[in-house]
């Protein structure tokens, strides 16, 4: 370390001493563009446009009821549809002319895929364009947890006497009813009451508990209403006779007349309406809090975790005012809300119950992958040292996706501890190499499973959800073509899933399933080998709804994926609450994990586990008993706050080590075990560890990064700050624009514009004629914050590469896409050695890549376009574009 600092030193003394002194594309006929738009969108998509591609017996309208019903359409007033779609540009494309057929739009540029809502008319134009490598539906997040709620009476099997979800219902109603709560919509609507039930029956039901009143003639109920950020609340004021508000947070809530509650979900800025409950107070602490002997803990060290902030990723932190308000939870920051649900309100429960004193921000999950890394960077931003979430979204199986990378970069980069919920997957979960049995001329899988040669699913009414298949290709380079089927328990076929694979495209089919009637409906699944080589197949059954759904025939083993399998992150799986015998859930996924890319692996996950089947308070202020994945991975986090706040100066790598050194024995001692990974921590294992100091002088503020993640900008519109930025050009820029021209509108304070030439080992300053060419690193100063566009030349055809020297080389990402520093040199093997990244945002340089490196000085961190860096060289190099 102290020759990486001389060396650091130096290089900044030396810097700031020297600093001191389209083509035109021929137009394509009707056919070619048609076959354009279906070469572009997914199997799925084309069935909404095209009746020809929809499985026998089925329309598009059939397709659009079940996307419907999974989330993934939704429509306006006038019943016009939108689908909800992730768009991947190709290579040196820009969205400029994608943006305007999406609204609600997503986009991470560093990456070239963009999310958004397009309607059924723009879809068509939309896979017209060109640049446009893919277009497929965003898949919801699978849920990691579930919630029964406590009466007074033996809860029912949930195989018995069932009724059909709302749902089943929502499929065939407007938009604006999916606003209401259920108890809402019975006020509206007959359809939604239960069998024998009026609307005058539940209207005395509610006036008992003090949510509906009789004023005059009116039939008055009192609701919360959820409004969009931007949006007035004047404008929807007229519609209560008693309102408070609260704008900041976009509610209000008040006396509402029933015949007004349709008009008022109609308006365009309400998100979301539901009975406002008067608020009760019964304390619930997490049995959690016993098992794990925190409690203890706590008593023994006087430790709360105070001074610690902790973040959480759910759905969303419904009834979280009158938790507030009831003395179950302290004040949380809430940094968005927009997707609804409770479940967040239960995490945060089980942390505060473990670490009182910790410090809680949430933020929700959004609604695609490019959201949910934005809310994560959004906590970090906020101070967050520990991240919790539950949520998986569908990405590669077996390599890391867009969340993973981006979480990994932020561990290492940020030395946030990430805790997530292993996942409820090991009875949904299927993985086999493909063996083929001949029928009709083509070579379909042989599950031989109990039921004979197909997958067997079974599905409770008015639940819904996706089949996922994914073999072991590498994503964008699949050329083993396989196809999906489902079909119903009569053998009808009722969805297929035939995108192309051809060399270029992602090893992935997907169909959705619906259960719209009022018992249990048993699917099949079939896969064909179309066009293709033996592979290793994985299918996951993720019904939405947090219950589980059993496959036959299934794999526990292998059942964990997305962020899930991020090495330096804590990965939680469920047991039983019973200290006597340590036994996993037989949903909870289950290790270890298979990775083919970059380089084939098996990662030991799940980390730890911890219990669910624990009391928390719902929404509606009910006991419930709150299971699943979701319910242990907090439990977790509330103990690494605890740990962290006995002593802030710790690193989240060494917490991550008490943490696992901290499990109870199990058969194996502290060897890793597929099923429960190192074990379950217990409270008093960590009494008497010596590098615990209660009383330690050092603050937590004082060892958090000081730098933040870096914005989502355009590769092509670079924000300078204030002070000196060491930016690159990641891609060639248009013939003719110089230097001049680049910076012709900017005040450089009299500045000279600077650049280092590594092999003289001298700085020259710019002059305004010069061309820039791609991978050249400029130093140039600003006096305030302002955005700088580069001009590329989208052809691809003048991309160059860089020679690299011994010693220091100023150097940047040669391409428009992130990329980790172990991937982008790996052509280099050990001719370099270290990497600073210079951070404008504070002036200052951000924590060395070490090539061999661990932890912060990590390889695996992400690098991206137009920031500028150097690298050290033990001998000369070329870094060619990626």
């Amino acid at each position: 370390m102290r020759t990486g600092f001389y060396l650091h030193s130096i290089l900044i003394l030396l810097i700031f001493l020297s600093l001191s002194i389209s083509t035109a594309l021929p137009v394509m006929s009707g056919e070619e563009k048609k076959s354009q738009i279906y070469s572009t969108l997914s199997s799925d998509l084309l069935q909404l446009l095209d009746k020809s591609y929809c499985p026998a017996g089925q329309s598009p309208e059939d397709i659009i009821l079940g996307m419907e019903s999974n989330g993934q359409i939704k429509r306006d007033n006038s019943g016009i549809w939108s689908v909800h779609v992730m768009v991947e540009l190709e290579d040196g494309r820009i969205s400029i002319d994608i943006l305007p057929f999406l609204t609600q739009v997503a986009e991470d540029t560093s990456y070239h895929i963009i999310s958004g809502w397009v309607t059924s008319e723009n879809l068509t134009a939309l896979g017209a364009k060109d640049g446009i490598r893919s277009i497929i539906p965003v898949f919801p997040p699978a849920g990691s947890g579930s919630f029964e709620i406590i009466t007074n009476n033996t809860t029912p099997d949930s195989t018995s006497g069932a009724t059909p979800d709302s749902t089943s219902v929502k499929t065939r109603d407007r938009e604006w009813k999916t606003k209401l709560s259920t108890d809402l919509l019975q006020l509206v609507d007959d359809q939604y009451l239960s069998p024998g039930q009026s609307r005058a029956d539940s209207m005395a039901l509610m006036e008992k508990t003090g949510e509906v009143r009789i004023q005059g003639e009116e039939v008055e109920v009192r609701i919360l209403a959820k409004t969009r950020d931007s949006s007035p609340l004047t404008k929807i004021e007229s519609f209560f006779s008693e309102t408070s508000q609260d704008s900041d947070y976009g509610r209000i809530g008040g006396w509402i007349s029933v015949s007004n509650i349709t008009r008022l979900a109609m308006q365009e800025n309400i998100i979301s309406l539901m009975v406002q409950i008067p608020p009760r107070t019964s304390e619930v602490t997490t049995e959690g809090d016993y098992i794990l002997e925190t409690r203890n803990l706590r008593n023994q060290t006087g430790i709360s975790g105070e001074g610690i902030c902790v973040g959480v990723i759910s759905d969303g932190v419904d009834g979280l005012e009158d938790m507030i308000a009831a003395g179950e939870l302290p004040s949380v920051k809430v940094l968005s809300d927009k997707v609804g649900g409770d479940e967040g309100t239960a995490m945060l429960q089980i942390i505060h119950d473990i670490a009182p004193n910790a410090t809680l921000i949430f933020h929700d999950r959004g609604e695609s992958q490019i959201e949910y890394v934005k809310a994560l960077d959004q906590l970090i931003i906020h101070g967050c040292r520990i991240i919790c979430d539950d949520i998986t979204y569908v990405e590669p199986f077996f390599e890391d996706g867009y969340i993973s990378q981006n979480i990994n970069d932020r561990v290492l980069s940020y030395r946030i501890l990430s805790i997530t919920a292993a996942g409820n997957f090991a009875e949904e979960h299927y993985q086999a190499p493909f063996s083929g049995y001949e029928d009709q001329g083509y070579k379909w899988q042989m599950f031989n499973g109990s039921k004979g040669k197909d997958m067997y699913f079974t599905v409770p009414p008015g639940i819904s959800g996706h089949v996922i298949l994914q073999w072991d290709d590498r994503f964008g380079a699949s050329s083993n073509n396989y196809d999906l089927f489902l079909y119903d328990d009569s053998g009808r076929e009722i969805a297929r899933s035939v995108n192309l694979q051809d060399g270029d495209d992602d090893p992935m089919e997907w169909v959705r399933f619906l259960n719209h009637g009022s018992s249990k409906k048993e699917y099949s699944i079939r896969v064909v080998q179309a066009a293709a080589d033996d592979a290793l197949l994985e299918i996951y059954v993720l019904p939405l709804s947090g219950r589980s759904i059993e496959v036959s025939p299934n794999t526990p083993e292998d059942s964990v994926f997305g962020q899930q399998t991020v090495t330096n992150a804590l990965t939680v799986g469920a047991v039983a609450p019973d200290l006597k015998r340590l036994k996993i859930q037989d949903y909870s996924s289950i290790g270890p994990v298979t990775i083919r890319y970059p380089v084939p692996e098996q990662r030991k996950k799940p980390d730890l586990v911890a219990p669910d089947h624990i009391t928390v308070l719902t929404g509606n202020m009910q006991q419930a008993v709150f299971t699943g994945t979701s319910a242990a991975a907090p439990h977790i986090a509330g103990l690494a706050a605890l740990i962290w706040s006995a002593n802030p100066s710790l690193r989240e790598d060494e917490i991550r080590e008490i943490l696992i050194n901290g499990t109870t024995k199990n058969e194996t001692g502290k060897k890793w075990n597929p099923d429960i990974g190192y074990g379950l921590p217990s409270g008093e294992n960590f009494c008497s560890l010596d590098n615990f100091s209660v009383n330690s002088s050092v603050s937590a503020s004082s060892v958090v990064c000081t730098f933040k993640p870096r914005n989502y900008e355009n590769a092509e519109n670079i924000t300078l700050n204030p002070g000196w930025n060491m930016i690159s050009i990641p891609y060639p820029l248009e013939e003719g624009n110089t230097t001049g021209q680049l910076f012709e509108n900017m005040s450089t304070d009299t500045h000279s514009i600077w650049r280092y030439d590594a092999e003289k080992r001298l700085w020259n300053p710019v002059k305004p004629f010069e061309q820039l060419e791609q991978m050249d690193v400029i130093w140039v100063y600003s006096p305030e914050k302002l955005d700088l566009i580069f001009p590329f030349d989208n052809s691809g055809v003048n991309q160059t590469f860089k020679e690299l020297h011994t010693g220091w080389n100023p150097a940047g990402v040669p391409g428009r896409e992130s990329i980790t520093a172990g991937e982008l040199l790996s052509p280099l093997s050990d001719a370099w050695t270290t990497i600073l990244v210079y951070d404008s945002s504070t002036q200052s340089f951000r924590p060395s890549i070490i090539n061999g490196g661990s932890g912060t000085y990590s390889k695996n961190r992400l690098l991206y376009p137009a920031e500028g860096w150097w690298v050290y060289m033990n001998r000369p190099g070329i870094l060619f574009p990626v």
